[in-house]
């Protein structure tokens, strides 16, 4: 597979949404972000042992999962899909359209296709088709953690770089929504909808800790020292203490088990 090639169309499609305006840190933030989750799929992959198509698949999903965020931003001037477009929609109507390197089958581009479809989905039914379950789960863990990065370095500015990362959520630095906590709390899926603040936006991505699908995943964002860096962001009061003391233990175990 050329993979090289695919980065060069992936960069050149993204350049070609710049415009020599200030919307344009976006537009490299994402291209940026795209290739970071390539690099983690690479981890992914090589620490669960994939080799020969399932891995390539896995590299070409990871690597276009948000090609639709660059002509998302470019019409509607967000990230936030409620308020514009489903992204991972768009990117597949986009990858339809676009001229890509190479001689995949098409049965192959399709899984391409189906793992950026389901990368943002709030959930993935385990009756899906064996051949779609790394491309799909190995994109939602390299996405996560490379999100884990980005929020964390954006509030490691002072001030933070942008709103728009954030999904322009209330910033209350006290603040969080009472169904968000619960969800997080009961190790269940949180509503975007739900959302108001920042720090359920926050809260969201402490409750990914523990749905990450590969151990693999689980030790690279706890070397990377992401559920520390999360909860000092949080508000420091009884409930985030009681659930940090909850998740924390949680991970403990899922990140011993037997491979």
């Amino acid at each position: 597979m050329q993979l090289d090639s695919h980065i060069k169309t992936l960069t050149e499609f993204a350049n070609s949404h710049l415009d020599g305006s200030d919307d344009d840190q976006f537009i490299t933030l994402k291209l940026e972000h795209s290739l970071k989750v390539l690099e983690n799929a690479e981890q992914i992959i090589a620490g669960e042992g994939m080799t020969g198509d399932e891995a390539d698949l896995c590299r070409l999903a990871a690597l276009y999962h948000d090609i639709g965020r660059f002509p998302q931003f470019k019409k509607y001037k967000t990230f936030r899909d409620r308020e514009s477009v489903n992204h991972a929609r768009l990117g597949v109507l986009t990858l339809r359209g676009l001229p890509l390197p190479g001689a995949l089958p098409a049965g192959h581009w399709k899984i391409v296709r189906l793992a950026v479809a389901m990368h943002n989905a709030k959930a993935i039914r385990p009756t899906i088709p064996a051949a779609l379950v790394a491309p799909v789960m190995v994109v939602r863990d390299a996405d996560k953690l490379d999100i884990f990065r980005v929020i964390l370095e954006h509030f490691s500015n002072d001030p933070p770089s942008s709103s728009a990362v954030t999904l322009n959520l209330v910033n209350e630095p006290d603040d969080y929504s009472e169904a968000v906590y619960q969800a997080v709390m009961n190790a269940g899926l949180c509503d975007y909808h739900d959302m108001r603040y920042v720090n359920d936006f926050k809260l969201l991505l402490v409750s990914w800790l523990y749905s990450l699908h590969y151990q693999t995943s689980l030790s690279l964002a706890k070397a990377r020292n992401y559920p520390e860096q999360l909860f000092s962001l949080l508000p420091d009061d009884d409930k985030i203490r009681r659930l940090r003391d909850t998740i924390y233990p949680l991970l403990h175990y899922k990140d011993s088990r037997p491979s």
